[in-house]
């Protein structure tokens, strides 16, 4: 099993680059509004790899985040029927 911190790291490296991307596009389009060195279309070619990535990321996000609703739902279903039999028990 891959280690939790391992995968962490690697989220974090991934939107560190994914904002030095985008930083790296605001530049070009700027330097494109000012008479720039990107043709048009590379930019938008760049953006829409951005934009790609940016929902890579927010899916990763929200999958962790199902994950994690999951394993406190089961975790509150175990804790309901322990409660339950120990009512149970003690009436």
């Amino acid at each position: 099993m891959i280690n939790k911190k391992l995968i962490d790291k690697i989220e974090f490296i991934a939107i560190i680059l994914l904002i030095i991307f985008g930083l790296f596009i605001a530049y070009q389009i700027i330097l494109k509004i000012f008479g720039g060195s990107w043709a048009t279309e590379d930019i938008i070619v760049a953006l829409l790899v951005f934009v790609i990535g940016f929902i890579f990321t927010i899916a990763l996000n929200l999958v962790k985040l199902n994950l994690k609703h999951d394993h406190l739902e089961g975790q509150f279903y175990h804790l309901a029927k322990d409660f339950k039999e120990y009512i149970h028990i003690n009436k």
